[in-house]
């Protein structure tokens, strides 16, 4: 009696560990690479390609190269793992573009910001004001620009705060001081 408890018992705890290794799984990185059914992700420790085709994708969001992404997965990560599920940061895709507002001093010219993939920026007709860099805070809608100024004569760092917010139907970048951009139509 005592045998068959244990062999019954051993049987069960096989069942259980090949059930726990069938269990999703979250793989939480950036994206280096996409392509129409397959999504590479960067962590720390390593990088993993895995195949899109069946997954949800509702919550993707473009899959820009960069972007803080979170993979939904079973069994072992191998070479070309299935994803389940692909969800993005939506602050990134929205903030990825051009930001722009009238030029104070020649209402013609537009001035602002281009946000690139990767954390790129560049200024949009400020010379003075020169951004080089953005990232995400851990805020939602909200991101960091970084640069330089050189308005009083030696160069400062320029850390601004942006909130991105929808108005009239159309996204904004308020950076404060006046300073509230549109995100151009592509």
């Amino acid at each position: 009696m005592k045998k068959s408890s244990l062999y019954a018992l051993a049987a069960a705890g096989l069942l259980l560990a090949a059930c726990s290794d069938n269990a999703p799984k979250e793989l939480v990185g950036t994206i280096s690479d996409a392509s129409m059914n397959t999504l590479t992700v960067k962590t720390l420790e390593r990088t993993v390609t895995f195949t899109t085709e069946g997954a949800d994708m509702q919550q993707a969001n473009g899959l820009l190269l960069g972007s803080p992404v979170t993979v939904e997965y079973r069994g072992k990560l191998t070479d070309a793992t299935p994803a389940l599920k692909v969800a993005t940061n939506p602050t990134y895709y929205q903030a990825v573009g051009s930001w722009t507002q009238p030029n104070p001093i020649d209402p013609v010219q537009r001035q602002g910001v281009e946000l690139q993939v990767e954390g790129v920026a560049r200024s949009i007709g400020m010379a003075t004001l020169r951004f080089s860099a953005w990232e995400l805070t851990t805020q939602p809608g909200h991101i960091l620009l970084l640069g330089e100024s050189e308005g009083s004569g030696a160069p400062a760092e320029v850390r601004m705060e942006g909130v991105i917010s929808a108005k009239d139907g159309h996204l904004t970048l308020d950076l404060g001081d006046g300073m509230l951009l549109t995100r151009e139509e592509e």
